[in-house]
């Protein structure tokens, strides 16, 4: 393959080119006969074997003579389908056909696929036996409050984007600097500041300040020319960060501590000023010319991350930044009743 006779970094950058990413692959730790038929699909397919003899030895009971070919018949089905047991995801080689084509299928069928959202405390017990399930215990997300998430198991959670640096651009001994800054930062944590979480995201792109920049930029721009330009390129903007084929990838660092009702408000409090020492230990990580940036999401930000988690390719208009230049409307007075009924049904039955 291809794969084979590339380095790691070849790879990604041809994979960005292509607008892709690579999925990780987690280790196979299951138990292999052969190079491709595990333990684990001979023991699922032995019924089928012992049909398999059972109906040879039935047959040969009716008068048929025990042949090759009888037991080839007699068998095949089992062999068909220790055969599609061996077959795997195109793409995610550790899957295998059977499972991500019929378990999953099943599965996926048999799943509750419509959530609600009401108003109010989370249903008790004996009321879910008899209700659909509520979208936030899904999520496991109850709400967002106070630029954090609030869970269902009663935690908050405050959520910083980092800006990265390109090491791939850096020789060995800047990548050693970094890697021991790194190592220092996380040997200087407070034990109160723990458990923390790295994570990074595939998001859609988001030109939308760029596209704020080039409009005010352009704002007094008085050719016609021009001005019909930049339409054209603000159009040409929105339509790159609305394109499957274009992701970035955002690091974020995550705390997250569980509270009560009765000191639920003095953990907020700790939380923030958790956040805040974080974000400012990371600022200073890296020192000479490269610097790192944190921003702590607020509620509008951490819903889009949370929207663009659970529904990527709708997220991915969600990012536009045209509407922001819709002029103002005038409506009737039955126009305006309807609108607003329509907003407050939307606003009963939606998170945000």
């Amino acid at each position: 393959m291809m794969f084979d006779h590339q380095s790691a970094v070849e790879r990604r950058d041809r994979l960005r080119e292509e607008g892709k990413i690579e999925l990780p692959l987690n280790v196979d730790t299951k138990k292999y006969i052969l190079s491709s038929i595990k333990y684990r699909d001979l023991l699922i397919s032995l019924p089928l074997m012992a049909i398999g003899f059972l109906a040879l030895w039935y047959l040969t009971q009716l008068g048929y003579s025990f042949s090759a070919q009888l037991l080839l018949i007699c068998l095949s089905p089992w062999g068909t389908f220790l055969l599609i047991l061996t077959i795997h995801h195109p793409d995610r080689k550790n899957i295998n056909f059977f499972t991500h084509r019929v378990i999953w299928r099943i599965q996926f069928n048999k799943r509750q696929k419509i959530f609600v959202y009401t108003k109010g405390d989370l249903m008790s017990s004996k009321q879910k036996k008899n209700a659909v399930k509520d979208i936030r215990e899904q999520l496991g997300i109850k709400n967002i409050y106070s630029e954090c998430y609030e869970t269902t198991d009663n935690r908050f959670v405050k959520v910083i984007r980092v800006s990265s640096v390109n090491l791939s651009l850096l020789n060995k001994k800047e990548k050693t600097k970094i890697f021991q800054a790194y190592e220092t930062f996380l040997n200087d944590l407070p034990r109160s500041m723990l458990p923390l979480q790295v994570s990074q995201i595939a998001q859609p792109i988001n030109l939308t300040n760029y596209g704020s920049f080039i409009e005010e930029k352009t704002a007094k721009e008085e050719s016609h020319a021009k001005t019909i330009l930049t339409k054209s390129y603000l159009n040409y903007i929105d339509d790159i960060q609305k394109s499957k084929n274009m992701v970035s990838r955002n690091r974020y660092v995550i705390l997250a501590r569980p509270f009560t009702n009765a000191n639920r408000k003095r953990v907020l409090s700790e939380l923030e000023r958790d956040v805040k020492i974080v974000s400012s230990q990371i600022e200073n990580m890296l020192g000479g010319r490269y610097e790192l940036k944190t921003k702590i999401l607020d509620n509008e930000e951490l819903f889009h991350l949370m929207f663009a988690c659970i529904d990527y390719e709708n997220a991915q208009v969600n990012f536009s930044f045209k509407t922001a230049l819709f002029s103002p409307l005038t409506v009737g007075e039955r126009t305006y009743e309807e609108m607003s009924g329509s907003w407050k049904q939307m606003k009963a039955n939606h998170i945000m």
